[in-house]
């Protein structure tokens, strides 16, 4: 029923068949009755707090003048914001609110391994991050206050975007379509298609929904990167050829060799790609890690042990994916291939879906697990849950 309402009664397949990456999509009312959990007061502390990826746009369309900072902020720079065209935006709030897992549930009928994050912007009046393009699908929904927002279609073959600016503003917008969103309403935008938002109301607040993909030539550069660490020092070897008759010619007998080489270290077989993509779509973000300054650091290096009886709770940047395979489920964990032993489906989903994890719960069907809890535990990407012993 959730989902119903989320795509205006078109349900999932429909939607993905007609606007997925298509075309936009208004929904009056995708969350009815709904009432807004997340405060302005603890958004701007949020933007406060060091590791969290927090912006502060200024500016308007109409006189260009933008301009952007960048997190944490002092709570004094708050108070000395003008009394319009300004935008607070706050990134992955699914890792600070609680309830949010929950409320994302709506958007289950797009795997997570697309999903990138929950971000959430406060906007006065007039506030805008002015005209973009983005690369990637986004569900924009209203919580809070009136939002106006525009579209040019189609759009444009090669759009500018404004010099000097750390943003990127397109430097023409001409509006085709418009709407203004009230709290409950939601918009849905495939990549591609430039886009304005205006805050109407002071205390507007949008949640942005987005899902990304992976560039090809991230994937293949990515891919060429892990062959490369997979390859030995081995040379091209020729034991027992035949005799060249052309000195300079490059022999059907020589490509055939060096293909045959090539495509065998390449490992270019299905089951090879699919355990590169399984560790690349979980591979950590090295940026939002905690990493200690070691210089500073006076105390001894101490390697943290995993009792496998505690409760620990798992970085919420770490993703775990699973995959059917011919040999049965192999799960994927923070870049890591775990191959389980008799792990069914449906375990296998809460254990990609659980915030917190009990090693000995896991010993038998991912006995690889433990060695990876332990370089993670040191990492600092898992801690011991509050409530451990339960």
């Amino acid at each position: 029923m959730q989902m119903d309402a989320l795509l205006d009664g078109l349900g999932a397949k429909a939607f993905l068949a007609d606007y997925w990456q298509r075309r936009p999509l208004v929904v009056r009312q995708a969350v009815p009755d709904f009432e807004n959990p997340i405060d302005a007061e603890e958004l701007a502390g949020l933007a406060c707090e060091p590791g969290v990826r927090s912006r502060l746009v200024l500016g308007h369309p109409e006189r260009r003048d933008w301009s952007v900072e960048y997190g944490p902020f002092d709570p004094e720079r708050f108070s000395a914001l003008p009394g319009s065209a300004w935008t607070l935006l706050v990134s992955q709030i699914e890792h600070y609110w609680p309830e949010a897992s929950r409320w994302l549930e709506r958007f289950d009928f797009i795997p997570h391994w697309r999903r990138d994050d929950l971000m959430v912007s406060y906007a006065v009046r007039e506030g805008s991050v002015g005209p973009h393009i983005d690369a990637y699908d986004v569900f924009l929904f209203q919580a809070q206050g009136r939002r106006r927002w525009q579209i040019q279609e189609p759009p444009p073959k090669s759009p500018l975007c404004l010099p000097a600016l750390p943003l990127a503003i397109l430097r023409s917008f001409n509006a085709t379509s418009e709407w203004v969103l009230d709290p409950g309403d939601m918009l849905y935008l495939p990549p591609g298609i430039p886009h304005l938002g205006m805050a109407l109301d002071d205390d507007c607040m949008t949640w942005s929904i987005g899902f990304r993909a992976p560039g090809w030539r991230d994937l293949v550069g990515a891919f060429l990167e892990d062959r490369m660490h997979a390859v030995g020092p081995d040379r091209f070897a020729d034991a027992g050829r035949s005799p060249s008759t052309h000195a300079y010619e490059l022999s059907d007998e020589d490509r055939s060799t060096l293909r045959d080489g090539l495509l065998a270290r390449l490992e270019l077989q299905p089951g090879a790609i699919d355990r590169f993509l399984g560790a690349f779509l979980t591979r950590p973000d090295p940026e939002n890690g905690d990493v200690e300054d070691q210089e500073t650091s006076t105390a001894p290096a101490s390697k943290p042990r995993l009792d496998p009886g505690v409760v620990y709770r798992i970085d919420p940047d770490l993703r775990r994916f699973w995959m059917r395979t011919p040999g049965g489920i192999t799960v994927f964990f923070a870049g890591q291939v775990l191959v389980s032993r008799g792990l069914q489906a449906r375990e296998a989903e809460h254990f990609c879906a659980s915030e917190t994890i009990r090693p000995a719960d896991w010993s038998e069907r991912l006995p690889e697990l433990s060695r990876l809890l332990e370089t993670l535990l040191a990492e600092a990407r898992l801690e011991p849950a509050r409530d451990s012993g339960a």
